[in-house]
């Protein structure tokens, strides 16, 4: 399949790295119009669209929309929430974004809705359609 092609079905390649992490790229647009792509690891325990590092989350710009506490794991932890706009192999769309992880970025369920999540770990392959 052509790159052209793969835009025009919004297919989107990714990687499976050394510590066994699925990563998508993904491209955060700031607030100011600069677009910064991310490589994201791919969190099915997440219900939430996005959550970035939060140093990340504010040189952004994006709005903010206040902070709430959220449950990380086993923990309960006060997490900034911002209006984020994205792009993950399609028009970019606003989205609800989480700051304060101690990774850069991380893609949940509800950003990988109604697509197909393919992992290939023999060849440490990922695509999403």
């Amino acid at each position: 399949m052509t790159l052209e092609e793969k835009v025009q079905s919004h297919i989107v390649e990714g990687r499976v790295d050394e510590q066994g992490r699925v990563l998508l790229p993904v491209t955060v647009i700031a607030a100011d119009g600069v677009e910064l792509e991310l490589e994201a690891s791919v969190s099915l325990d997440f219900g939430g669209s996005m959550a970035l590092a939060e140093d990340v989350a504010r040189s952004l710009g994006w709005r903010r929309l206040g902070a709430r506490r959220v449950i990380v794991g086993f923990e309960t932890v006060l997490m900034d929430h911002y209006l984020g706009t994205m792009a993950l192999g399609r028009e970019p769309s606003q989205a609800v974004v989480l700051g304060g992880i101690k990774s850069s970025a991380m893609i949940g369920q509800k950003l990988l809705s109604g697509r197909k999540l393919t992992v290939d770990f023999s060849h440490s392959l990922v695509t999403l359609e």
